[in-house]
C-alpha cells in the first residue's frame, strides 16, 4: 500500500533546507510514496515544486498563538490521509507535532541547524521546543555536530537520527563553465574566489570580505563573488564594510542565483565563513564541481571536509587565517587540483542525493511499520 507523506517548512527559500525537502519531495520512491507540500506562501520553493508536479497547499500562521495553521494542518491530514508529516525549522516543527495529535499521523522533524538563543529563549519557545522534543517520532539532523547539540537539549538519543544531506553530483560536475566570466568582462586574466550563502549574520560575510582584502593586497588580479539571496538587515552593512575596503571594483554580491552549477564551474576557490553552520550544502556542491574548497571549523563543516585531504579548514571568525589559506592555494594550483579530485570523490561516496533520500525512506518505512 502506498502511504502518504506530507512535508512542510516555514520558509518558502530558496536556501538549503528548500532544497532538501525538494529534493525528498520529487525523488521519493513513488511505486512507495505519494508526496504533498504545504507551505507559507508562494516563492521559489513553490514554483519548483510545481514544475516536478507536486501537489501544494498555502497555510500561514501569523502570530506564535494562531491556531489557523495547525487546523489546516489537521484538516488536510485528514482529507488526504496523510502518514506521516515531515517538517522542516523550528516552528513548523511545532505546528507539525501540534497537528499529529489532532490526527494520530506519525512525524518527523528536522533540523539544519542549531535552535538559535532566540528560538530557545523565553518560556513561551522553551515550552514549544519541549513539545517537540517529546512528540516527534523521529528528529532528524543533519550532523553529528548537530545531534550532540539536541542530547546536550535533553533530546532523546533514540529518536535522534543523522542523515547527510546530499547533491546530485553530476548536475554539477558537467555544468557549462564561462557564464561568469562572460558576464564580467573584467574576469578574463584573474582568479575567482567565490562563496554560496544567503547573507545574514551566521554566515560571517565580514570575515569573507575582511579576508578580501587582505588577498587582495598580495594577489591583485582577484576576484570575490558572494552569491546568495539578501537578508535586508545586514545588506547595507556588508555593501558599507566592502566600501571601507576599497574593493568596489573586486567584491561583487550577485544575489540569488539559479545557476549556481554554473558559477562554480568558473570559480577557482570556493569558500565558506560561516560562524555557526548546521551542515554546509553549498561546500557539497562546490565538491561536487571538482572545486577547491576553504571553510570554516564552524560545526557541520568539519564532518564534510578532511582537513589537508579534501579541503582546507580555518577557525571562524579569523579572516587573516582565510586569507592565509585562500593565497595559498593561488598560488599552487596544483596543490588545489588534487584537493578538488579528492573532494569529488567524497561526495560520490558519502553525499549523494540517491544515498540521502534513500535514508528517509528507510526511517519512514521503519516508523510507519509500527504504526
Amino acid at each position: 500500500m502506498k502511504r502518504t507523506i506530507l512535508y512542510t517548512i516555514e520558509t518558502g527559500g530558496p536556501g538549503g533546507a528548500e532544497s532538501v525537502l525538494l529534493a525528498l519531495a520529487s525523488r521519493i520512491d513513488t511505486t512507495r510514496f505519494r508526496s504533498l507540500v504545504l507551505l507559507p506562501g508562494d516563492g521559489w520553493l513553490r514554483t519548483q515544486l510545481t514544475k516536478s508536479g507536486i501537489p501544494t497547499l498555502v497555510a500561514k500562521s501569523n502570530a506564535w498563538y494562531d491556531l489557523h495553521l495547525p487546523r489546516v494542518m489537521r484538516d488536510f491530514i485528514r482529507s488526504e490521509k496523510v502518514d506521516l508529516v515531515h517538517s522542516h525549522l523550528g516552528d513548523q516543527n511545532f505546528y507539525s507535532c501540534l497537528a499529529s495529535r489532532f490526527t494520530g499521523a506519525k512525524v518527523v522533524v528536522s533540523y539544519h541547524g542549531f535552535p538559535t538563543k532566540a528560538e530557545r529563549a523565553g518560556l513561551r519557545n522553551a515550552a514549544k521546543l519541549w513539545f517537540v522534543r517529546h512528540s516527534a517520532d523521529a528528529i532528524v539532523v543533519v550532523s553529528e555536530y548537530l545531534r550532540r547539540s539536541l542530547l546536550d537539549l535533553r533530546f532523546p538519543p533514540e529518536r535522534v537520527f543523522r542523515i547527510y544531506n546530499g547533491v546530485d553530483a553530476d548536475r554539477f560536475h558537467v555544468a557549462t563553465a564561462g557564464r561568469l566570466r562572460a558576464e564580467f568582462k573584467d574576469l578574463n586574466g584573474n582568479k575567482v574566489v567565490g562563496m554560496v550563502a544567503n547573507l545574514r549574520e551566521s554566515k560571517g560575510y565580514e570575515f569573507f570580505i575582511q579576508a578580501a582584502r587582505q588577498v587582495s593586497d598580495s594577489m591583485p588580479h582577484t576576484r570575490f563573488m558572494a552569491i546568495g539571496d539578501f537578508d535586508k538587515k545586514i545588506e547595507p552593512r556588508m555593501r558599507q564594510l566592502v566600501q571601507e575596503m576599497s574593493l568596489q571594483d573586486r567584491f561583487f554580491f550577485l544575489g540569488f542565483r539559479a545557476d549556481v552549477p554554473e558559477i562554480l564551474r568558473d570559480l577557482d576557490i570556493f569558500v565558506l565563513s560561516s560562524v555557526s553552520e548546521g551542515f554546509s550544502l553549498a561546500t557539497v556542491e562546490a565538491m561536487a564541481a571538482s572545486k577547491p574548497v576553504i571553510v570554516t571549523r564552524s560545526g557541520g563543516p568539519e564532518e564534510i571536509i578532511e582537513d589537508q585531504c579534501t579541503g582546507l579548514l580555518v577557525p571562524p571568525a579569523d579572516s587573516t587565517a582565510l586569507a592565509s589559506k585562500i593565497c595559498e592555494l593561488l598560488a599552487h594550483p596544483e596543490r588545489a587540483a588534487v584537493l578538488a579530485q579528492s573532494a569529488r570523490a567524497k561526495v560520490e561516496s558519502m553525499f549523494t542525493v540517491d544515498k540521502m533520500v534513500q535514508e528517509h525512506e528507510q526511517l519512514y518505512e521503519r516508523l510507519l511499520r509500527v504504526a
